[in-house]
């Protein structure tokens, strides 16, 4: 329960708001009646980018102290962070895609967001049942890389870690990303990576260009004769079971927008797990299993990779990464 105290929430800036989360283990849940497990001050806004325009808007937020700073709080269910989303997965009426899909990468053996259903009520208005859900975010119970400050500028501590995604420019975390010097297979389309970890107000030119080239020679190394070669191929620079998974789930799915939005990497420093690139986590299933009716998105035939051949004019294609890697 959630309230404004007359504020009306908006995209930028949060909102300070009160909320109280409450929850009957024993029956029923009453929102008057049932007990508190967190009643304290949060920081709220809208989130997502093409999702806004919904009647039914997600919600990002942060769980602040007295002092408006940012405060762990550990929800029934999950480890205690300070970043949460409610999501509200206005576009999967069903409301199980994401949750099944992370759920199935969590027993996969991945890093996914954890979810629980609840629901919303905003000054004291319903409004529907919603998906409480980890913020993507560098933390030892999320994404487990090492932390990279500012002053981390040697040739150990740049390469890692790191968070960035293939997506569009616009939503959370955009800004300050860079393009591939590989276009898109047939259509010939800019792919785009945004930086998430350090984020793009805080990743240093350094440590940017780091990545760049990291990236640039994972990419040539794939585009390369030798892709193939264990040594000088792309696994030199990418952790291949995590590639594999992620695909049998975006193809599992036929996710429609699956490898071109929403598409999240997470890199290592050297010293830990060999520095090599990681696909993942998962995240934006509200449209595959056949929730599109469009590029394909609704034909149980053909194969997600190939959604540039579809639907070659859409203006976020998939790189050529995946038509390369299964050869």
């Amino acid at each position: 329960m959630i309230n404004t105290g007359g504020q009306t929430i908006v995209d930028e800036p949060k909102r300070r708001v009160t909320m109280d989360f409450v929850l009957d283990s024993a029956g029923l849940n009453y929102p008057y009646r049932s007990a508190s497990k967190f009643k304290g001050t949060i920081g709220i806004e809208f989130r997502g980018s093409s999702s806004q325009g919904f009647p039914k808007k997600s919600y990002g937020f942060e769980t602040w102290d007295v002092t408006l700073n940012d405060s762990d709080v550990a929800f029934p269910g999950f480890p205690a962070e300070s970043d949460w989303i409610l999501n509200a997965n206005y576009t999967d009426k069903s409301l199980l895609r994401n949750v099944f899909t992370y759920d199935m990468a969590r027993k996969m053996g991945w890093y996914a967001p954890r979810t629980q259903f609840v629901e919303l009520i905003i000054d004291d208005k319903y409004q529907g049942i919603y998906i409480l859900m980890e913020k993507i975010k560098k933390n030892n119970d999320r994404v487990d890389i090492a932390t990279l400050n500012a002053t981390d500028t040697s040739a150990i501590e740049i390469t890692g870690g790191y968070i960035f995604k293939i997506d569009k420019t616009t939503g959370s975390g955009s800004g300050n990303g860079w393009n591939s010097t590989f276009r898109s297979p047939s259509s010939n389309k800019v792919i785009s990576f945004q930086p998430e970890y350090p984020d793009a107000d805080s990743i240093t030119p350094l440590q940017k260009q780091y990545l760049i080239r990291y990236v640039d020679s994972f990419e040539r190394a794939l585009a390369g004769p030798n892709f193939m070669d264990s040594a000088l191929g792309w696994r030199k620079f990418a952790d291949e079971a995590s590639f594999i998974d992620y695909f049998l789930l975006n193809e599992l799915a036929k996710n429609v927008d699956g490898l071109r939005i929403s598409t999240y990497l997470h890199k290592h420093k050297i010293t830990n797990k060999k520095g090599k690139l990681v696909m993942g986590p998962v995240w934006d299933y509200d449209i595959s299993y056949r929730n599109a009716d469009y590029c394909g998105g609704d034909n149980l035939t053909g194969w997600a990779y190939n959604f540039n051949l579809v639907c070659g004019n859409d203006g976020m294609q998939v790189p050529f990464w995946w038509s390369r890697l299964v050869q």
